[in-house]
């Protein structure tokens, strides 16, 4: 039985950030096969996100650029606890993806968050796709300093909270080994330090991908958007094996990135992730959940054939 941060889960395979928003969806969710439930990104105040088309599913391909659409963090506070109950009446974890435009963004919904019933948080320092005022938001992972600011600061509130809830990060595609390996070398030293995260999530959709349609439009309404599906898993299992060799073992591994099938699951846990998320094959099937269930079993069937 899979391990994440010393909770067992019933098999690898979760859905991502983004894909469940409201305690209907945990629930829809909780009634599927997914082995825990991802809530969000949510953010301090409330967004409505990007404006125009969001999603486009290419050939072997996806795009997406949704903006970080939530009700904001006043709201999870008050539904977090039936969205635990849900989950954990299921025999399923509760993780919630946060994510910031500040250091105090993190720190603050670390805080509310913490006592509400959740098993696990998630600071989403990858998210490519958020855009105000015309202006792109800096992606986290990529500044050095941001991070670790973001990791002090969260592991203060944490480390004060009635109750500690460990937390991973989830980050972008890196393209420079040597970039990547500067931030394993700040999640470790937070480690170190004695606390940073239990887990890192790799990864995020590739920054800022385009596509046009027939006529020649962007597919996409702010045009650029990030790349998932196929096309980014061998990139994303690349980013897994590196951070494998990078982290402290005590550091585990998310996989994400074109999971659509059981093989891809095995592909990512031989590259060294505990578990794998799931966004593009749930959303090219109308947002079924039924997919977790069809993706677990293929990748139970291959390990008993092994």
């Amino acid at each position: 039985m899979p391990l994440l941060c010393g909770i067992d889960l019933e098999h690898p395979v979760m859905n991502a950030a983004g894909t469940c928003k409201s305690l209907d969806d945990v629930q829809d969710l909780a009634r599927s096969a997914a082995a825990a439930i991802v809530v969000g990104s949510i953010t301090v105040a409330a967004r409505t996100g990007n404006s125009g088309a969001t999603y486009h599913a290419g050939d072997g391909f996806s795009l997406n650029a949704l903006g970080l659409p939530n009700r904001g963090l006043a709201y999870y506070v008050e539904q977090l606890p039936a969205m635990a109950r849900a989950a954990h009446d299921a025999g399923k974890p509760l993780i919630l993806s946060v994510a910031g435009f500040s250091v105090d963004d993190y720190a603050r919904s670390a805080a509310a968050a913490a006592p509400t019933g959740v098993d696990l948080l998630e600071l989403n320092l990858a998210c490519p796709n958020v855009w105000d005022g015309g202006t792109q938001k800096r992606i986290a992972c990529f500044d050095e300093g941001q991070t670790a600011a973001v990791l002090a600061a969260v592991d203060a509130v944490l480390r004060d909270a009635p109750t500690r809830v460990p937390y991973g990060v989830k980050i972008s595609p890196f393209s420079d080994p040597e970039a990547l390996a500067g931030l394993a070398a700040v999640l470790a030293s937070a480690v170190a330090a004695g606390g940073g995260p239990r887990y890192v999530c790799a990864s995020n959709t590739f920054p800022n991908g385009l596509a046009f349609d027939d006529a020649g439009r962007p597919v996409i309404g702010v045009e650029l958007a990030g790349l998932a599906g196929p096309a980014l898993r061998p990139v994303a299992l690349g980013q897994v094996r590196q951070l494998r060799r990078l982290l402290p073992a005590s550091v585990e591994i998310v996989g994400a990135g074109g999971v659509t099938t059981g093989r891809d699951v095995a592909d990512f846990l031989r590259a060294g992730a505990n578990a794998v998320q799931v966004a593009t094959a749930y959303w090219n099937r109308d947002g079924d959940p039924a997919v977790f269930g069809v993706i677990a079993a293929e990748w139970a069937e291959a390990l008993a054939d092994a």
